[in-house]
């Protein structure tokens, strides 16, 4: 589907306008967080429903929330898998010492994210 096109049954519009609106943080920091920008957030929070579409924003927001997000689909996990996969085994060097250091900076990035669990 593209971004002109209109959404279908199975689009989570609900569900995420939900998450959203039950969210007591700013939409700025919503932003910052799910890496959209704030006019997106705050435009999502206002609207009915109506005339959304999928995007990447929206599909960033639906990640970060935990929505299942039909356009996301198994395709674009697998791919974001490889592509981290890659990365880690890129930035690795073999050894104990160095993967446990990898370690710790993912973790470290997880504690930074502040997403909700």
């Amino acid at each position: 589907m593209n971004d002109m096109e209109a959404p279908d049954t199975h689009f989570p519009v609900t569900e995420l306008l939900s998450r959203l609106s039950a969210d007591t943080r700013s939409s700025s920091e919503i932003a910052r967080l799910s890496g959209v920008s704030q006019p997106t957030v705050s435009r999502l929070r206002l609207s009915s429903g109506q005339r959304l579409r999928r995007s990447a924003p929206f599909n960033k927001l639906c990640s970060f929330y935990g929505v299942e997000s039909p356009g996301a689909g198994r395709r674009v996990h697998a791919a974001y898998n490889e592509l981290l996969r890659n990365a880690i085994v890129e930035a690795w060097d073999g050894s104990e010492e160095h993967g446990r250091a990898l370690l710790v900076v993912i973790k470290g990035l997880k504690e930074m994210s502040g997403k909700p669990r």
